[in-house]
């Protein structure tokens, strides 16, 4: 991209080089200082150093480079803010607005320098004039513009033509007042068509955009207005990319699909990287020069200032220390028109930089991704393969299970019938939920299926739900003494509908088998009238009262002790099981509770004074515990006559709860 006719090479300046600097006619700095202001790249052009030749530029092949720079940057742009992936981690989405973002801040860069160096080209074409004009492609714009500076001339002696003929009007000669007014006529005729002239060409010269500006810096303002969004606030709306998680639980044509999206994505991305490479490598070549100029001008800076302080204590004369400032300040306004178009193009290395480690990132994201989800592909398709293997060995061994155990023929065909339906329909189960996930019709036909049963069969279908509740850690199974409806009795049967519960009766604390079994619907579970009341699961074990009255001069404590001492002899006896069902009460339900131990209160009811005592009793010997217990009491009353006179009446026995 360099198109330089001549380098420009500064030597530092010897003490003779000084003085024959001295000798340059004021005209001649000024005119290099003119032209270090307008020239293109190195500021630059009209530099005379110790009578080198100012360096000349192909304004043509410039700024044909600069306008297939700024296409590639916008090809990039365009290549980037493309939808390129459409299923991903949300990340993904973070990567995707960075390489937008910073493909946006390159092109903009772009068109900065870009711009910047349009300008120096047109400065650098005015000053040099004719060739280089020609050399720009922009001559008919040239032709339209020197047209109306001819028409404005015209324009204005016209006008100064009719104002002396007015003049002469005004002094008042008649005999030449005819003649007068007749040019005068004419001139202004003339003065009315280079008006519609001026005006037509205003027009085409306006509308074609070229007024005052090169066909460069023209062709970068239409490449700038193509892209809008470059110069808006607004952000370009990134598209919403479908989970992973969702892919990953998908079925084999699902999850296909993804494993080549991302495939496909990862190709396009690499691309992208090999574009961004490309444009680095461009955006590198075409400061190249640039950076070479700048380089050379604050080498000739230096020169300069170190010129001047030593030309400023030898006191050699004002007219030197006068052109040196002047070209240390045309140096100075060349590196700053220089650095407007080279610092861009720097920004835009660094941050095409920073595009390519971000596509690179995004790029060993959708790898990784791609990795996950071929993994779970071959991880389905290796779980489809073993199910259809064990249904297919299930069905050999139905088949050979049925040709040697089974001899009646009819009887074998039907099973093998049945096995070839069986096999087929979970083989066709296991291919239709491993590679079909989406289901969104056959779920609107089931939905509609479904609330017509859910109408229809309302009672069965709550007694099925009910089942799974009755089934459940604290539900009833057989076995289990449970109270319903005012019903007690053991349960010996639960299905899927009812459950069946053979009816106990007596009294007192024994319950035997009343000989009738009750049936109830699973749905009265729901009913909140008829609570249900249960066995805890892994007792075996209830409580019983013993309710002893005292006679108003009983020692009550006395008595009292006497009574306990039998219960706790009784209860001695089958101790060990009440602790042991304690216990496993405690690991089921997996909470601490009190052990079972007889408790007894002293206390007045009834206008007398009484002992109460709970005891716990083995559920399956209730009564047997009773009548021990009974025994010993009437033998205790028997042969202790003081304990006798105390108590008022014979004892209670009864169960705390009745069932």
């Amino acid at each position: 991209m360099n198109h330089w006719k001549r380098t420009l090479h500064l030597q530092p300046s010897s003490p003779g080089a000084g003085k024959t600097r001295s000798r340059h006619k004021p005209h001649r700095v000024l005119a290099t200082a003119c032209t270090l202001t307008v020239a293109t790249f190195s500021g630059i052009s009209g530099i005379m150093a110790n009578g080198q030749q100012p360096v000349t530029v192909d304004v043509k092949a410039r700024s044909q480079d600069v306008i297939a720079h700024l296409n590639a940057v916008l090809r990039f742009y365009r290549a980037t803010s493309t939808p390129i992936q459409k299923v991903g981690e949300p990340n993904d989405i973070v990567y995707r607005d960075q390489a937008v973002a910073l493909s946006m801040q390159a092109a903009n860069l772009a068109f900065q320098s870009g711009n910047a160096e349009a300008g120096l080209l047109t400065s650098y074409e005015q000053q040099h004039g004719g060739a280089q004009s020609a050399a720009t492609g922009n001559s008919q714009a040239d032709r339209l513009q020197q047209a109306l500076t001819k028409v404005e001339g015209q324009q204005a002696t016209l006008k100064t033509s009719i104002a002396a003929l007015d003049k002469q009007m005004a002094a008042g000669r008649v005999k030449n007042m005819a003649a007068l007014q007749a040019q005068r006529k004419g001139q202004q005729e003339s003065l009315d068509l280079s008006d519609a002239m001026y005006d037509a060409l205003k027009k085409i010269i306006n509308t074609s955009g070229t007024a005052g500006a090169s066909q460069l810096t023209t062709d970068i303002g239409n490449l700038q207005r193509s892209v809008p969004e470059l110069t808006s606030q607004a952000k370009p709306v990134a598209e919403q990319l479908t989970t992973l998680d969702a892919s990953r639980s998908a079925g084999v044509s699902s999850q296909t699909i993804t494993l080549f999206q991302l495939l496909s994505t990862e190709h396009s991305l690499d691309t992208l990287i090999q574009q961004n490479e490309s444009l680095r490598q461009q955006a590198i070549a075409f400061r190249a020069p640039l950076s070479s100029i700048a380089h050379n001008l604050v080498l000739r800076g230096q020169q300069l200032s170190q010129q001047t302080l030593q030309t400023a204590p030898n006191n050699t004369g004002a007219s030197t220390e006068q052109a040196t400032d002047t070209e240390l300040l045309a140096v100075t306004a060349g590196f700053r028109s220089v650095a407007a178009a080279s610092v861009p193009l720097s920004q835009e290395v660094v941050v095409l930089e920073q595009s390519e480690a971000n596509l690179k990132a995004w790029q060993a994201a959708v790898d990784r991704e791609y990795k996950s989800i071929l993994h779970s592909l071959l991880l389905r398709l290796l779980v489809i393969a073993i199910a259809l293997v064990v249904i297919f060995l299930a069905g050999e061994l139905w088949t050979r299970a049925a040709n040697k155990y089974v001899r009646d023929r009819r009887r074998r065909r039907q099973l093998l019938m049945t096995r070839r339906v069986v096999v087929g329909f979970l083989s066709a189960l296991v291919l239709l939920f491993g590679f079909i996930t989406q289901f969104n019709s056959l779920a609107t036909f089931a939905g509609f299926i479904t609330a017509g049963i859910a109408v229809g069969l309302q009672t069965i279908l709550l007694s099925v739900a009910a089942y799974f509740f009755i089934i459940g850690k604290y539900g009833i199974k057989v076995g289990d003494r449970i109270t319903i409806a005012s019903v007690t009795g053991d349960v010996i049967d639960v299905g899927l509908v009812r459950f069946y519960v053979m009816e106990l009766a007596g009294s007192g604390t024994e319950l035997k088998p009343s000989g009738r079994v009750a049936v109830f619907s699973n749905s009265v579970l729901f009913q909140a009238g008829t609570p249900l009341y249960k066995q805890l699961p892994g007792s075996d074990f209830a409580w019983h009262e013993l309710l002893v009255k005292f006679t108003a001069n009983a020692d009550t404590k006395k008595a009292s002790e006497q009574l306990l001492k039998v219960m706790h002899t009784v209860y001695d006896e089958y101790r060990h099981a009440i602790e042991q069902d304690h216990h496993d009460l405690e690991r089921w339900m997996q909470v601490s509770s009190a052990m079972p131990e007889i408790e007894s209160r002293v206390q007045f009811l009834g206008g007398a004074v009484q002992l109460w005592a709970r005891f716990p009793v083995q559920l399956r010997r209730a009564a047997v515990i009773d009548e021990e217990l009974t025994s010993a009491l009437l033998e205790l009353l028997t042969t202790n006559t003081e304990l006798r006179s105390a108590v008022d009446g014979l004892p209670i026995i009864q169960p705390s709860v009745r069932g």
